[in-house]
């Protein structure tokens, strides 16, 4: 095998490390899982895909990917143990090996997310990016394949992937003014533009992610491009509280204010982590209050009146039409919320959270 064409493969060793299999692969590069030649590390790395070999910048890219993940601490971004050239002098990446699913297969599976677990994963994501725009860095590609699950016993419920088309910076960048990075249907109005790329594109980003977990489908959808392109340009995306009408209309205002098309609009990371994260408090709370009560022999108030209420009383309603309660049983939610329940929508509360 030349050292111009080298095909790597289990058994191959790439720096200090032997590869056991290939575990995936994205446009820039594969992804192998491998294990350390002396120590009991097993790492994820990401090689360059050979056709891109040759192409101007993409290297550049690989190189930017290594360092902005070996300048980043925070547990939701994967970590980077050693950075090399393979023989035909394409670049590799050793990083943490994530052996969870991403976001992409479970709603594959699922299609849909609880609200409660909607929330959780709008607070870890905004967590993550509250992280890195301070540093100037946007990731400009956030999507469900680029979000894994890391399962709980890691320290953060989930690590976000593929920083190789991140800008660093207002200056330093790998593609021209006006050229678009990013996947269509995850992609801010100012990046289908290719003009005003800055934070607010992956808040963007992040409400779309929302939005299809929490409705199932994305807000904008096209059978061309160009269709789903100015979609996101001029269209405005069905109101959530009827495409799920089960979740709290605070998580409904959020998700729809990631998505205004100006990007002054949108909240900001830090923003958007605390009220995600006191949206998903108030829910784990109500249901904890209503899981402790016996529904058949006596009736349950709820503990506050906020905004988040309306989805509390759903289960209640529900509750109370049911003869009994059997350990784990789930009331199902009626499509109708009582009347007087809706009162407690109108106040500041609504707003503050």
């Amino acid at each position: 095998m030349t050292a111009n064409n080298i095909a790597l493969g289990p058994g191959s060793i790439v720096g200090s490390y032997r590869i056991v299999k290939q575990i995936g692969a994205g446009g820039m590069g594969e992804v192998f899982e491998a294990t350390h030649l002396l120590l009991p590390r097993r790492v994820a790395i990401k090689v360059l895909h050979r056709e891109l070999s040759n192409a101007a910048g993409m290297d550049s890219r690989m190189v930017q990917e290594a360092s902005i993940l070996d300048g980043l601490h925070h547990p939701g971004i994967v970590r980077v143990f050693e950075f090399g050239f393979v023989g035909d002098r394409r670049p590799w990446i050793a990083m943490e090996l994530v052996t969870g699913e991403s976001l992409a297969i479970r709603l594959a599976r699922d299609l849909q997310l609880p609200p409660v677990e909607v929330c959780d994963l709008v607070a870890a994501l905004a967590d993550v990016l509250a992280t890195v725009h301070p540093r100037g860095i946007v990731h400009r590609d956030l999507k469900p394949d680029n979000v894994l699950f890391a399962g709980t016993n890691t320290g953060f419920s989930l690590r976000i992937i593929d920083w190789g088309v991140a800008r660093l910076g207002p200056i330093a960048r790998f593609t021209q003014p006006g050229a678009t990075c990013g996947t269509p249907t995850y992609m801010s109005p100012e990046q289908a533009t290719g003009l005003g790329i800055a934070a607010p594109c992956d808040i963007y980003s992040l409400g779309v992610i929302a939005y299809e977990a929490l409705a199932g489908h994305a807000p904008f959808d096209g059978r061309t491009l160009a269709e789903v392109v100015s979609l996101h340009l001029h269209g405005e995306a069905a109101p959530l509280s009827v495409q799920c009408p089960t979740a709290p209309l605070a998580l409904c205002d959020l998700i729809h204010q990631m998505l205004e098309k100006a990007p002054s609009s949108r909240p900001t990371a830090s923003e958007t982590r605390r009220r995600a994260s006191r949206i998903a408090k108030v829910m784990k709370d109500a249901t904890s209050e209503f899981e402790s009560y016996d529904i058949t022999t006596k009736p349950w108030t709820p503990m506050q009146p906020l905004p988040i209420v309306e989805w509390a009383a759903s289960l209640i309603a529900s509750a109370r039409s049911t003869p009994s309660r059997r350990a784990g049983w789930t009331p199902e939610v009626p499509a109708a919320i009582p009347a007087q329940w809706n009162s407690a929508l109108i106040g500041s509360d609504r707003c503050t959270l």
